[in-house]
């Protein structure tokens, strides 16, 4: 609603204007103190938290460093060789007690020889204990940590012998040492947090952190907060150094007060102004629009507005009726440019609907020019198979499909007046575009058609020359092998003979029927057919394949006796034959299955075995043509690779489908042929 109040009237926007101009700058300042003044004084209080967070961060990994470097020098010192008189004279203790004392820190030192007893000991209450972490101490080189305590170590080596280590040289100290190095101000909170063992040194702010990051800046809801990783041996310790938002932003919140109560007054001061300002600009431009209505509504654009001023408003009076003799000019030769560009637009259509009709190139170059002639009136237009170096000549590229480029076919030269004009050259380019393709098409159409007579050609051949000879080797092999008296080794090759001329004609007669589905020769004579008559007439055929492997073969009509649906009987057969073999071919130990089950609109035909399976990637590419999985039984069993291809397309000529299940290798199949159920 009050969008609508600013926006009914040039005077209401006017007034939004002088109090948008007059407030923003107060509005930008209030968003920039409390938006980017708060984060400029934030991110530069982080990088100075930062600064102080490195400085203790570097303090703390010097601090153990120094006491490694001191611990080490101790370690190598000639004093030690008396771990092998257990220290008897306690030069080591002194030594011990006196480097304590100059650390003057809560700290312990203590000499422990190779099996972890005490030898020396700044506190003489560790003596005669065994030290508990001592699996810990020969695992590391330098250090270690067990709660609070800090272990710092170092090998002690033998003066005379530096190849044999007497012992160890320990320092036990507590990490709230590390404490002297926080920081202690108001306002301030600093500790060192264990991330592993929840351990606090330092202010005992509880913060919620999730230190899961060397080094990081958080802004929480109270606090600025920076944290770091220490170094080894203390890299599950972070430093955290906070700082209460209260004090680190309490300038800008006086600020922020301060300036609200200002807003208000200035606002009032600016509505003022902006009112008194809109009556005197908004005046003459209601006269200038009541004129423009008055224009609108009788579309006169011939009508002149009066100018009464020579100020801005004048001034824009003038360009107003500028605009309107322009405008009028504009739609005079707009409607008559219309009036052409409509009757290109027909002509062109025209044109490609003649074009796309011809069916030969002779044929399409003709009726092209024809056509371009009716537009020229006559006028030069000329094709010719010589290439044209003129500028008038448009010439015609056609795609060489072989090679894979464009080739020059002709040009067409079109009248110099036509071609000196833009748009004309740009129409009869178009034109031209049109005949390419239309002559790119009739050659795709002229390749396509010789390369379907050269296949059936083929094929026709094919089952001439090949299918007659090897019907011939067929019978003179089984003539042999039934009639002539044959050794074993004979026998065997006879055989070999006939397996192959059986599998090449095998492989024929499926090249045949699959080139007769995809020529659209192959048609199914859809008659009554009873399926459960056909499913047990192939069981009948089939069971002694399956007894000769010891394969049990079973066929489940359930209660059905009979069930007569509309089908190509003959199809159906093949399709279930070949699905069947292939099952029994293809197992081993177990059995073969055969079920329907029958659904409202399909009846499904069920083949399940417990041969070697396929895997689940494989299971699409069997139904490629020629295509066979590698698997121990396909090498043992040689197929064409045509079987489930060709019974797809059979199922599918069927109006049904085929489909190839599988667990994987080794779990069996099931083939599941889909038909339409039309009783």
């Amino acid at each position: 609603m009050i969008a609508n109040f600013f926006n009914r009237t040039l005077y209401n926007k006017l007034l939004l204007a002088f109090i948008v101009v007059g407030f923003l700058p107060f509005f930008i300042f209030y968003l920039y103190v409390i938006y980017w003044g708060e984060e400029t004084i934030t991110q530069r209080l982080i990088d100075e938290q930062s600064i102080q967070l490195q400085k203790i961060v570097d303090n703390v990994n010097n601090h153990i460093l120094s006491l490694e470097k001191e611990l080490k020098f101790i370690s190598q010192l000639d004093v030690m060789d008396d771990i092998i008189s257990e220290d008897i004279d306690k030069r080591i203790a002194r030594l011990l007690i006196q480097k304590k004392e100059d650390i003057a820190l809560d700290v312990s030192l203590f000499v422990l020889d190779n099996k972890g007893t005490f030898i020396s000991s700044s506190d003489k209450s560790l003596l005669e204990q065994h030290f508990m972490y001592m699996g810990k101490l020969r695992n590391t080189d330098k250090y270690f940590v067990r709660k609070n305590e800090l272990y710092i170590c170092s090998k002690i080596f033998a003066s005379f012998d530096k190849a044999k280590r007497l012992g160890y040289l320990v320092m036990q100290y507590n990490l709230e040492n590390l404490n002297r190095y926080l920081v202690h101000r108001e306002g301030i909170h600093t500790s060192i947090w264990s991330k592993k063992n929840a351990i606090i040194i330092g202010d005992k702010e509880n913060f919620s952190l999730d230190l899961t990051k060397d080094f990081s800046s958080e802004i929480l809801q109270e606090h600025l907060l920076n944290y770091k990783k220490l170094s080894p041996p203390l890299q599950e310790w972070y430093v955290i150094y906070a700082v209460d938002k209260t004090i680190a932003l309490g300038f800008l919140y006086n600020l922020l007060y301060v300036i609200l109560y200002i807003i208000p007054i200035a606002l009032i001061i600016i509505i003022v102004i902006g009112i008194i300002s809109s009556k005197n600009i908004i005046k003459p431009l209601l006269e200038l629009t009541s004129s423009a209505e008055s224009i609108t509504k009788t579309k006169d654009y011939t009508t002149k507005v009066m100018i009464d001023s020579e100020d801005e408003i004048g001034r824009l009076s003038y360009a107003f009726n500028e605009l309107l003799g322009t405008t009028n000019k504009a739609l005079v030769a707009l409607e008559e440019e219309n009036k052409l560009r409509l009757k290109r637009f027909i002509e062109l259509t025209e044109i490609f609907n003649t074009i796309i009709q011809t069916k030969d190139e002779d044929e399409c170059i003709n009726t092209s020019i024809q056509e371009m002639q009716k537009l020229t009136h006559g006028q030069k237009l000329n094709f010719t198979k010589n290439s044209l170096e003129t500028q008038n000549a448009i010439a015609l590229l056609v795609d060489d499909f072989e090679n894979d480029e464009k080739v020059y076919f002709g040009s067409i030269e079109i009248d110099a007046d036509k071609m000196g004009d833009t748009n004309e050259e740009k129409f009869y380019r178009s034109i031209v575009s049109m005949i390419v393709l239309q002559l790119e098409r009739i050659r795709l159409v002229e390749k396509t058609m010789q390369a379907s007579r050269a296949k059936s050609a083929f094929i026709s051949n094919m089952s001439h020359e090949l299918r007659t000879p090897l019907n011939a080797i067929i019978g003179f092999t089984q003539y042999i092998l039934v009639y002539e008296e044959l050794n074993e080794e004979q026998n065997e090759m006879i055989g070999n003979i006939e397996n192959s001329a059986q599998y090449l004609l095998e492989m024929i007669n499926g090249i045949l029927d699959i080139a007769k589905i995809e020529a659209g020769k192959m048609e199914a004579h859809f008659d009554r057919m009873d399926i459960v008559s056909l499913l047990q007439d192939i069981y009948a055929m089939l069971e002694p394949l399956a007894e000769q492997k010891s394969l049990t073969f079973q066929l489940d009509t359930g209660d059905m006796e009979e069930l007569s649906i509309s089908s190509d009987a003959k199809l159906v057969k093949q399709i279930v034959i070949n699905m069947v073999s292939n099952a029994i071919k293809f197992t081993q130990t177990g059995g073969i299955n055969i079920s329907f089950v029958q659904k409202e609109q399909t009846i499904e035909i069920r083949i399940k075995d417990t041969g070697i399976g396929i895997a689940k990637e494989d299971l699409e590419k069997l139904f490629k043509d020629f295509t066979q999985v590698e698997n121990v039984m396909q090498k043992k069993h040689k197929g064409t690779g045509l079987g489930l291809s060709l019974s797809k397309k059979l199922a599918n000529l069927l109006h049904g489908d085929l489909v190839l299940k599988s667990e994987g290798l080794g779990r069996g199949s099931e083939i599941v042929v889909t038909l339409p159920c039309i009783q």
